[in-house]
Order: structure tokens, then sequence, then C-alpha cells
């Protein structure tokens, strides 16, 4: 539909366009019935001919343009938790697409949209228009009621964050370690991580990681609403926004009380199990892996177990050294702080000797 000022001047063309039309067939008219005309009247009737013929096919093209720029159906957005790519249904009426993450929208905001080619283009506040590409169309929208078609949004939980830990995470790149080139300089990477605790339901999930940047940042005793998805643990916030969290483990809740377990029971009180990977004021982790897997791990030129492992060291230089048959040795000296995590790949060659 044309606005108010559009119609109207939409309405004054086409009248200069029918005045025009009507002089110039009385021109025409009077040059098939009178034999002679003088040479400024031809002029005249040529001139007013070709203006009416322009005005018409301006008319003509300012119609195609509002009409063009009037085609928008209302559609309304849901977000696609499950994709492992952020991308958005648009659903209108008896059409429906999924369309790339063009901008940022909210769960099941209204927008006006057009289609055009394979791109559907969604009007702005400001008169332009979002540029998406449509990934799919979505079929079996037309005989659906707007409660049937609407898709499942995913169910959440309440959880509580008991609390958190500070872990530095060490990684050593070069010299054949972590994927380089054997003979590369040797560097490492320290960034620090917030593991949390989260009290569900059933579980309680050890989480890292939470967000771009980290930028999940909770306080102990916070409620928050969670999903699990495979390794990802999705915490709500902000409308429909989503923290993407990594899940390093979990456990159930009566696990964590061995001790209290015995004390009610009157006998002795168990010591808790420390994992012998899990780094302590002064040791650090050491997590050995290889290509291929199955290789001898000498610490200091001692026998420390196979790849791939976790290892506790102690603070300070040592030398690793990973062997196998039919393989040359890969050899790295380094030097690990207390408390941090380091992660070493050792990529092995085969030796040339039969």
């Amino acid at each position: 539909m044309l606005d108010d000022r559009a119609e109207s001047d939409f309405l004054a063309r086409m009248e200069t366009s029918q005045v025009l039309l009507d002089e110039a067939r009385f021109w025409q008219y009077r040059m098939s019935h009178e034999k002679q005309l003088d040479r400024e009247e031809l002029m005249n009737s040529s001139n007013i001919f070709r203006t009416a013929l322009c005005t018409l096919l301006l008319t003509t093209i300012a119609i195609a343009g509002d009409s063009s720029a009037s085609a928008y159906e209302k559609g309304t957005i849901t977000q696609q938790f499950s994709a492992k790519h952020k991308s958005y249904d648009v659903k209108g009426g008896t059409n429906g697409y999924q369309i790339n993450n063009c901008a940022d929208f909210q769960n099941g905001q209204v927008v006006e949209y057009r289609v055009q080619d394979k791109n559907l283009y969604i009007h702005r506040e400001d008169g332009k228009e979002y540029k998406c590409a449509i990934e799919a169309e979505l079929a079996g929208l037309g005989s659906s009621t707007d409660a049937d078609s609407a898709p499942a949004l995913p169910k959440y939980q309440k959880g509580t964050i008991e609390g958190y830990e500070t872990r530095r995470d060490t990684r050593v790149f070069g010299g054949g370690g972590g994927g380089g080139a054997p003979g590369s300089p040797v560097s490492s990477s320290t960034r620090y991580a917030k593991v949390y605790e989260l009290h569900g339901a059933d579980l309680i999930y050890k989480i890292d990681y939470c967000g771009r940047f980290q930028a999940g940042q909770f306080t102990p005793g916070q409620v928050v609403e969670y999903r699990v998805d495979g390794s990802r643990l999705y915490i709500l916030h902000d409308n429909n926004k989503e923290y993407s969290c990594q899940v390093e483990g979990t456990r159930k809740p009566e696990d964590a009380k061995p001790a209290e377990a015995g004390a009610q029971s009157g006998g002795p009180s168990p010591a808790p199990a420390t994992p012998a990977a899990a780094p302590t004021a002064s040791t650090a982790k050491l997590s050995i892996t290889s290509v291929p897997d199955g290789a001898d791990i000498e610490v200091d030129g001692n026998f420390s177990g196979n790849t791939p492992s976790d290892l506790e060291i102690p603070e300070g230089e040592h030398s690793i050294t990973v062997k196998k048959s039919g393989y040359k040795n890969w050899e790295r000296k380094m030097k690990v702080v207390a408390g941090s995590s380091v992660h070493l790949n050792a990529e092995m060659e085969k030796t040339t000797n039969p």
C-alpha cells in the first residue's frame, strides 16, 4: 500500500500524463486531416508526444519502485538454539525461512521482511534493510496453526552457582609440541579461567569458559536457568540469550560427602581421594598426548606412563621424553609453575632405518 504522500504524487503524475496524451492525440488528428501544417506546429506536436511518453515511463517506474518498497510481510523470529552456528527462523503466514546470523534478533521478535532471489531483507527502523542469506526454506507451514507451527523452545532447569576457583592454563607451542614443526622455537601462552560449580537438579556440573571471552560471570548463591547439550552447558540470560559453557566434569551431590556419611555412621572418616593429575600448591598438571599414541613417557629420565596421560609434576625445570619403537625420540625441556596446567602433543617421526 502507498502512503498518503506517495498516493497524491502518483495521482498528480497520472493527471499530467493524461493531459499531455490528450493534446498529443489532438495534434495527431490535425496531422492526419490537415495536409498543410507549418514547421513550428509539427515540432510542437512532436515535442508534446515525446514529453507524454517520458512522463508515462517515469510514472511506471515510480509505481514499480513504490510497490517493491512496500512488498513487506510480517514474520516472527525464532532463534536456533541447537544449531552449530547461530541462525534464525523467520515465519510469516504460510512461508518460512532459515537465515544466517545477519544481525542480532530476539526470540519472538516480529519483523517486516521481503524475499528477493536467495536473500531475505528485513526492514530496519531507519528505513534501511538487513540483508540475510537464506540457508533453507521451511516446509509444511500452510496447514498448521500458529500454535502448531511454533517450534518447541528448549527446556531449562534451575540451578545454583555454589562457587568457583581460578585456574591458570598454560599451553606450549613450537619445537614439535602442540602441533609445531620440529626445531621451531618454543613458546607458551597462559590464560586464567574461572571454573564454576553449578548445583543442578540431579548433578553438580564443573563448568568453565562461559561465553565469548568468558563474558558469563556468576556469583556464589546465584540461581540460574540452564540446559545441557552434550559437552556444553547453556545458561540463560538477558531475555532468551545464552552463555555457552564447557562442561569439565559432573558428579552426583551425594558423592561430595563421603566424610560426612562416615561420621554419621560412627565409623572412621575416610580421606577424600585426590586425582593424581590434579595440581596442588607445589605441583603442576602435565597432559601429554602423542601421534601415534601408546608411547612411553619419561620425566627427567624416569618412566612415568604411556600416552595419553595426565601427570602431576613438581614445580621447576624438567626434561620430558616420549619414546616409541620405530620412531625418533621426542624431547622437550620446560619449566612449570605450581598450580598451572600444561598441554603437550608429541608428533612422532618415523625412523628411516628398516
